[in-house]
């Protein structure tokens, strides 16, 4: 095996909405929590070449649905690159755009949902003992073929 880095970075910053009067002229802005301040972690692992497998297609699944290959969670298929790994140890999902009415794409792994993202949100999930590709799972909150759609990128990375 290949000595690979996987390198996962996360990131949070608490911020509140503060109105502020100065000479009569009212001022809204956003300052940065003074307890927590910006918080950030990393998380390092290695991965076997060529076990990073990327889908993008539209989800036609309204309950957690595996994305282990191009069409088990996807219509008809989703565009595939990549070789599927064993274990997964990133997990990646950003919800693309949509047709019609989708409101959310729900990210699951194994039977703990992680993140419920709306357009244009994205999530990591680094997985520190690896999960089975199985486990990786997903699903949108409605679908009609043709009418409400959501399409996402999927990335799976492990051994």
């Amino acid at each position: 095996m290949a000595n690979n880095k996987l390198i996962v970075r996360t990131s949070v910053e608490p911020q509140y909405y503060i109105n502020e009067t100065h000479s009569g002229k009212t001022y809204t802005s956003y300052k940065m929590d003074q307890i927590g301040g910006r918080l950030s972690s990393t998380m390092e692992d290695t991965f076997t070449n060529e076990k990073i497998y990327k889908l993008v297609g539209v989800v036609n699944q309204t309950s957690a649905a595996a994305v282990n290959d191009n069409d088990a969670a996807f219509d008809p298929v989703a565009t595939a690159t990549g070789s599927v790994p064993t274990h997964v140890k990133s997990f990646y999902v950003k919800y693309d755009s949509t047709l019609g009415t989708v409101a959310t794409i729900t990210v699951t792994v194994g039977s703990q949902v992680h993140a419920i993202l709306s357009v244009g949100e994205s999530t990591v999930i680094p997985i520190a003992n690896s999960f089975g590709v199985a486990g990786c799972k997903i699903h949108a909150s409605a679908y009609s073929d043709g009418v409400h759609e959501a399409t996402v990128t999927v990335v799976l990375i492990g051994d």
